[in-house]
């Protein structure tokens, strides 16, 4: 029986070539590059499904214009910031675990198995409408498959841990975690003092100060695109970056002020400057989005592929144009077609929106009503110790007025606008002082930040909201123990079975996202 025997070159040009020769059967390596290349496709789309909430909550949730609309804009952010992300496809080759402590047969057996677990875990979560970090599942994953790999073969707890980079694993998982308590401060603290500022009645205020206000969101978010969404671009060389490292302060003030014109001018033309910043924003974010987590999604199989090619997985090695692009439709389509996008972006803005339809959602229980007593308790207290005049004026500012007959948005523009302006500065600090973060979590915890400041925790639905912000919250924590359990079991399987394992693991997953879909479509009925 003949094998065919593929070589796969990624050339300067971006060009790929393709050998077929007939010498024999087909090896592990070669069946294993084959699935890996199947499976990039497959976690490109539950990927995109699940990190959809990232850059549509805030859209989607103040109706700040048409779906059609909305996803377009999403779109070409994901198209440009596809091509911007091949440095951070480096995390997912070497900053986990030391690869030259493996052979290329073995780095491919880690690679294809974080890859099956990926899919498995990122679908199960998107079913149930639950938004995750793809970030927490890979670096996760690759622990969970390269240390047990690595205890399959040295036998030993002690030895199998010295295959893992724990420094920049440990410096990746704190910086996710202390980004949670972050994001929601700093949503509830900005949101609070825009809405002292303008109230929900701010048509009339914002004609007046709304040019300073955009210029300072306009400013935060051109920030977000240089040292965020751009920062692995081809334009983005060292000096570059040193450059806007020294003048920071220099590009914000001149933003400002170009922004406060430009906005008082659009103003001045009767063009709603909130719905702009949304839509950039929104832009903005899946720029970044594309830019920095196209890695957990195709980085195993562009790793995998490379070591199938030999080459040395500790050097820097390119990834060329065109797959990334490829990458970055392959999303486009995901988002513009998947049900479970919508499942996942119900959940987050069902959470921060003004009205009670959380309760359908989210059941309530009796040590979560004792809790949301207990907070409310201290929340009157406060209150009490304040001055009637003050408390009057601070009150006057909430008066949420809705329209009769009207269909009224989860939240309003003013809203949506602070979580994309909110969101896209600490993820630009985290940026620049070099500390690693998810932005599910950073933007969900942004966005229940400023629901809470906005009063949408009413006494009559904060424990179901609180029972869900637990869900969700639990879940993600929940992410890194089921994808390292998971990605252990997979290598295992590969390591014992090689071919037979692919066999059968391409058998479960198939099977599962099958399983998965039909009980999506239940709970949608």
């Amino acid at each position: 029986m003949g094998r065919v025997f593929i070589t796969i070159y990624f050339g300067r040009e971006s060009a790929i070539f393709l050998k077929l020769t007939n010498i024999g059967m087909p090896s592990f390596e070669l069946l294993a590059i084959i699935c890996l290349i199947a499976l990039a496709f497959g976690d490109l789309f539950v990927g995109v499904v699940n990190d959809a909430v990232n850059f549509l909550n805030s859209a989607i949730g103040s109706k700040v214009s048409s779906k059609k609309v909305i996803i377009g804009v999403a779109a070409v952010g994901i198209l440009i910031g596809a091509t911007f992300s091949d440095g951070i496809i480096e995390v997912a080759r070497k900053g986990i675990f030391h690869p030259e402590m493996f052979g290329a047969t073995e780095a491919i057996i880690i690679f294809t198995a974080v890859a099956f677990a990926d899919i498995i875990l990122l679908d199960l979560y998107s079913t149930f409408g639950l938004p995750t970090s793809t970030t927490v599942s890979l670096v996760f994953e690759l622990l969970g498959a390269a240390f047990i790999l690595a205890l399959w073969k040295m036998g030993g707890i002690s030895e199998a841990w010295t295959v893992i980079n724990s420094e920049s694993a440990i410096k990746i998982i704190v910086g996710i975690v202390m980004s949670i308590g972050v994001a929601f401060v700093a949503g509830l603290v900005v949101q609070f003092l825009t809405r002292l500022w303008f109230s929900f009645d701010y048509k009339e205020k914002f004609k007046r100060w709304g040019g300073v206000w955009s210029g300072i969101a306009l400013s935060c978010l051109v920030l977000f695109v240089l040292m965020k969404g751009a920062a692995h671009a081809s334009f983005m060389t060292g000096d570059v970056k040193e450059w806007i490292g020294a003048h920071t302060f220099g590009i914000l003030g001149g933003a400002f002020v170009i922004f406060l014109v430009l906005s008082y001018l659009l103003m001045a033309l009767r063009v709603n400057v909130l719905k702009l910043i949304v839509l950039i924003g929104t832009a903005s974010l899946a720029m970044a989005f594309a830019g920095n987590d196209l890695a957990n999604f195709i980085g195993v199989s562009v790793a995998g592929t490379h070591a199938f090619l030999g080459a040395e997985l500790v050097d820097k090695l390119p990834t060329p144009t065109w797959v990334l692009l490829l990458s970055g439709i392959v999303m486009v389509i995901a988002l513009a077609t998947s049900k479970k996008a919508n499942t996942v972006t119900g959940t987050s803005i069902a959470l921060a929106s003004h009205g009670k339809e959380v309760k359908s959602h989210w059941k309530t229980n009796g040590p979560v009503e004792k809790l949301a007593d207990m907070v409310h308790a201290i929340y009157r207290g406060v209150v009490w110790l304040l001055p009637d005049f003050l408390v009057r004026a601070i009150a006057s500012r909430w008066k949420i007025r809705t329209e009769k007959g009207a269909d009224n948005p989860p939240f309003d523009l003013l809203r949506a606008a602070v979580n994309l302006m909110v969101a896209a500065a600490v993820i630009s600090y985290a940026t620049s002082q070099k500390l690693p973060l998810s932005t599910t979590y950073v933007t969900f915890m942004v966005a229940m930040g400023t629901a809470l400041a906005d009063r949408s925790w009413g006494r009559d639905c904060a424990p179901c909201r609180i029972v869900g912000v637990m869900t969700v919250i639990g879940g993600w924590f929940f992410t890194g123990i089921m994808a390292f359990v998971m990605a252990g079991a997979t290598v295992s399987v590969l390591y014992l079975l090689k071919g037979w394992g692919l066999a059968l693991l391409l058998a479960v997953v198939l099977l599962t996202v099958y399983k998965l879909a039909h009980v999506h479509e239940k709970r949608r009925l």
